[in-house]
């Protein structure tokens, strides 16, 4: 679970409500339930095998517009996972649910690795199975004004010669993030993003 958390750091606590870390563990326990060949207090924590149970992840349910991001983009990676494309068409965003006195928003591609884990008997502990375990990227839209439809291509990377290997997967997380415009170029941040996690791979 801290792994999660490290992994999205640049996105908490902002994007969060106070029953994040709840859900969370909910979800990381399901993932170790279903280790049916382990033992108990020993069963092995494989997300590889578990990706799906990542996308029900919810942030921030009080200040969730997921429904709106889920429509008006695409997202693609390819077989390295190395990187993360989100493409945006036009995406508008309803004056409803822009916080009041924001002037801009910006769309964040957001992407992290999380290792399996495995029960090691000399240690008596749980260690992860890869060493890029929490490793993450991301990249921002320009700042857009508030009513203004975006186009454009976001392409989140590792760092170079950082490629996930079998016991990792990477989160992909797509948020929004407004801001009110104070002077000429002085974007102040606003309460009332929204983040969710779109693909696990």
């Amino acid at each position: 679970m801290q792994a999660i958390r490290r992994g999205l750091l640049n996105l908490l606590p902002e994007q969060t409500d106070k029953l994040f870390t709840s859900r969370l563990m909910k979800v990381v326990k399901e993932i170790n339930r279903r280790d049916y060949e382990g033992i108990r207090g020993k069963r092995a924590i494989s997300f590889t095998s578990n990706q799906p149970l990542l996308t029900t992840l919810v942030f921030n349910k009080l200040q969730n517009i997921s429904s709106l991001l889920d429509n008006q983009f695409v997202y693609l990676h390819p077989i390295t996972r190395a990187t993360a494309t989100l493409s945006l068409t036009a995406l508008t965003i309803k004056p409803v649910l822009v916080p009041k006195g924001a002037t801009h928003f910006r769309i964040q591609n957001h992407i992290s690795i999380i290792s399996d884990y495995a029960y090691v008997e000399l240690n008596r502990r749980y260690e992860t199975t890869s060493p890029l375990n929490t490793t993450s990227a991301f990249i921002y839209s320009e700042y857009t004004p508030v009513g203004t439809a975006l186009t454009d291509e976001l392409v989140a990377a590792f760092p170079v010669g950082i490629l996930p290997g079998d016991t990792d997967t990477v989160i992909q997380c797509v948020g929004v993030e407004f801001y009110q415009l104070n002077g000429v170029a002085n974007y102040s941040p606003l309460k009332g993003g929204s983040m969710l996690v779109v693909d696990a791979f």
